[in-house]
């Protein structure tokens, strides 16, 4: 009955400076994203998890009150873990900072230890912080203060959440509609779900999808039997001195 973990917590990204005529300004945002994969159902997208209580700014009255301007605020392909039931796929926001100088401070977490699948499922992928992408790539710890300038981009991206379950026990079809909505990349339904995916009629290549899923499991048989293997003679090895 137990959710895989959800996407670490509230992330708190707050902006503080003063406009020319030196009125002070501040800006903050408590942002959520996504729940982790459930017992019976994919985590939910773009919904805060249960004990965070949050829902994201507008971004219309954002830009209309504050000196910032988003640039992006979208899903980002896998990057909730998988599972028989994924993580929810977790959001970007990009802030433009319109101002002269200010200064941001981020609270976030899940950068070093990553959302947690349950029963086979897959961790998400860990949370990030970047200054200007694209051109200086800084990137930034989980927690930090910093100045920023005028045109200075920050880019939070939000952990992705645990999945639950085996990935290979997930309907083909439903691997199938997250690459249509691109939730999932065409390479991430082969390596994550074992699942082939034909591009040029947008349909599950059966066959192969059996054959690579059945190539799987046989490689975890092979590895578990070593470890065994390994793990009694070092049992042995220990006894005997």
């Amino acid at each position: 009955r137990v959710f895989a973990a959800s996407d670490g917590g509230a992330t708190c990204i707050t902006i503080g400076g003063y406009y020319a005529d030196r009125t002070p300004f501040i800006y903050a945002d408590f942002t959520s994203g996504t729940w982790g994969g459930r017992p019976w159902a994919d985590g939910l997208e773009g919904n805060a998890h249960l004990f965070a209580n949050l829902a994201s700014h507008s971004v219309e009255i954002t830009e209309a009150e504050q000196p910032i301007q988003i640039l992006g605020y979208e899903y980002m392909p896998d990057r909730g873990g998988p599972g028989k039931y994924r993580g929810g796929a977790p959001f970007y926001r990009e802030y433009r900072f319109l101002e002269g100088e200010a200064i941001l401070q981020v609270r976030s977490d899940r950068r070093y230890r990553r959302c947690f699948g349950l029963y086979g499922g897959w961790p998400g992928r860990p949370s990030m912080n970047t200054i200007n992408p694209g051109t200086e790539d800084r990137v930034l710890p989980s927690k930090f203060t910093t100045m920023i300038k005028r045109d200075d981009v920050f880019r939070h991206e939000i952990a992705g959440p645990g999945g639950w379950g085996d990935p290979l026990e997930r309907e083909p079809a439903r691997v199938l509609r997250d690459v249509r909505n691109e939730l999932v990349s065409v390479e991430a339904a082969r390596r994550d779900y074992g699942v082939i995916v034909d591009t040029e009629t947008w349909a599950v290549d059966e066959t192969a999808t059996g054959l690579e899923r059945e190539r799987r499991r046989s490689e975890r048989t092979t590895q578990h039997t070593a470890a065994v293997v390994w793990d009694e003679a070092s049992v042995l090895g220990l006894a005997a001195e």
